[in-house]
């Protein structure tokens, strides 16, 4: 290989800056590092905004695909995210590159993936992963003949390598794939710098010091427990705690929660949260069902120790999101009473605790950034490595 040529990478998502989205803004911010380390980056992601804007900085070269359904029937949005994840590989295809990195929104884009990209290499960044995550919200059965073909055609052509959550996610996946030989790299989802957002002031809703705040913000989808956020509201004691709702999803949860809070005293719901002031609230929520381990997205956990935030968690004590950051939070599994084990959260709520939670928390999120700067690194050499042997 001429050592003058420029090593080329294309990723592809459904959403990117200045779009608003988890898995866009974990892309950015590896373009952006891949772009500093000498590797041109090419974005092809789909030209459609799912929850306002983003605050972090596109970069690359952008491609867009035009949207084909934005709206709230299953149907046509499986169908529709169906067919962007076709054109999203086909263009992908159209710019030449040394290696793709495919990431998994929107659904079955890494079938598309592996079905296309057979004559090239290619790196997949799971992310929510399908058809698992089709199953485990229950929109089919996984004995059903429709979704073992999908599984089929999934894992029938394997990439080179796999971006994963975390060492429990790394051994789900390596059995996914029959232990074949896949090289892993380990990025939990929602890991930012704080140092890197410029002081601002506090917002609204934050005003009032005098109590804990409590708060759900992102989407509220399938994986997640509507239940467990009506636990939070049935026991919260208001004159010691604030809840803060910033919920998005498509679906019935999102304007079930809002009706059922209205009227409430100690709950406000709130616009999209920046970055920079997810530290004003000290106990984040986040809920996985058991089933969606492994499968979904878990980046809420993750988001809140990087903003020196405790954080509550509902789901499972064998998933990534616990076993790399339980010192900084609790736990309430599925196999209790999510009513129950939610009041005995709050009779055993101590203030001193959760000061020694979020120190940990902020050690945490050092480690956190520590660890992704060196998989960054990893992933800029692996690729600059593959682009000569080619």
């Amino acid at each position: 290989m001429d050592n003058t040529k420029k090593v080329r990478v294309n990723i592809v998502n459904r959403d990117y800056p200045p779009y608003k989205g988890i898995t866009g803004e974990s892309a950015a911010e590896l373009a952006k590092y891949l772009i500093d380390a000498g590797i041109e980056v090419n974005v092809i992601h789909v030209d459609s905004s799912f929850q306002g804007k983003s605050g972090v900085v596109p970069a690359g070269n952008i491609f867009k695909v035009n949207t084909l359904y934005n709206g709230e029937n299953k149907i046509l949005r499986l169908f529709a995210n169906l067919l962007s994840g076709y054109f999203l590989i086909r263009k992908s295809k159209k710019i030449p590159c040394d290696l793709t990195i495919v990431m998994t929104d929107p659904s079955l884009l890494n079938m598309w993936a592996a079905l296309l990209l057979k004559k090239r290499k290619w790196i997949l960044w799971a992310m929510d992963l399908y058809p698992e995550a089709f199953a485990a919200w229950g929109l089919v059965s996984a004995k059903s003949f429709l979704y073992k073909w999908f599984y089929r055609l999934t894992v029938k052509n394997a990439p080179q390598a796999i971006i994963s959550l975390g060492p429990l996610q790394t051994d789900f996946l390596k059995k996914r794939y029959n232990n074949k030989p896949i090289c892993f790299f380990q990025i939990p989802c929602g890991i930012f710098d704080m140092q890197h957002y410029a002081a601002s002031e506090m917002p609204q809703w934050a005003a009032d010091g005098s109590k804990i705040r409590l708060g759900y913000v992102g989407n509220l989808g399938a994986p997640h427990s509507l239940d467990f956020l009506y636990a939070i509201v049935d026991h919260l004691d208001t004159e010691k705690f604030k809840l803060v709702l910033s919920v998005y999803g498509y679906g019935e949860k999102v304007q079930s929660i809002k009706q059922y809070v209205n009227g409430k005293k100690g709950i406000e719901i709130i616009p999209p949260v920046k970055r920079e002031h997810l530290k004003y609230i000290d106990i984040h929520l986040a809920s996985l069902f058991p089933q969606c381990t492994h499968i979904s997205v878990p980046s809420k956990t993750v988001s809140s120790v990087c903003a020196g935030s405790a954080f509550l968690y509902n789901g499972e004590a064998e998933s990534d999101n616990w076993q790399l950051l339980q010192k900084a939070g609790w736990l309430i599994t599925y196999t209790g009473d999510v009513e129950e084990d939610t009041d005995d959260f709050f009779q055993r709520f101590d203030t001193k605790e959760l000061e020694r939670k979020k120190e940990t928390a902020k050690e945490l999120a050092k480690t956190l950034n520590a660890e992704k700067m060196k998989v960054f690194q990893d992933l800029a050499t692996y690729i600059q490595t593959i682009a000569a042997e080619r």
